[in-house]
């Protein structure tokens, strides 16, 4: 019997839930690790967010603005306060000199590659205790994964 997409689709939020909770958890004012991670004493989970959707691609302020639901001067605003902590920079628009695009500098990818990687801690332990088969299939899975969503946003960008 074939997959339904449907229920793929489903499944996917279904696994994202639990790991942006995680990622939430990580950096929250109240979590125990807050004092473990310099990042978290500076940034606010929104701005966290920001930094990964610039990662990920979404390079300008009003795309920014439509992909978290924040209106664009609130965003505007945000962008600047997190040029001027030297998380990310502007630079024109390769194409067309009315648009600015949004880069992380050297201590915005530290940031996130820092949070990411203290948020992966709290899988370790449970992806060690697969087999190796199932740790090949986890492996293979996201790469799957990692491939729906790159497709599903090519046209989103």
């Amino acid at each position: 019997m074939k997959p339904d997409p449907k229920q793929i689709a489903l499944s996917l939020y279904e696994a994202a839930v639990p790991i942006f909770v995680t990622l939430k958890e990580e950096i929250s004012s109240q979590s125990p690790s807050v004092t473990a991670h310099p990042v978290v004493r500076e940034l606010t989970f929104t701005q966290l967010r920001i930094l990964m959707a610039i990662e990920h691609g979404r390079d300008q302020v009003g795309k920014l603005a439509r992909g978290t639901g924040i209106a664009q001067p609130a965003m505007s605003r945000t962008v600047d306060n997190l040029i001027n902590m030297g998380y990310i920079q502007r630079s024109p628009h390769p194409d067309d000199r009315r648009q600015i695009l949004l880069s992380l500098t050297p201590k915005g990818r530290n940031a996130t590659d820092g949070i990411r990687e203290k948020a992966s801690e709290t899988y370790i332990s449970a992806i060690e205790a697969l087999s190796p088969e199932d740790q090949n299939k986890l492996a293979e899975g996201i790469s799957v994964l990692l491939q729906v969503i790159s497709n599903a946003r090519k046209d989103d960008r």
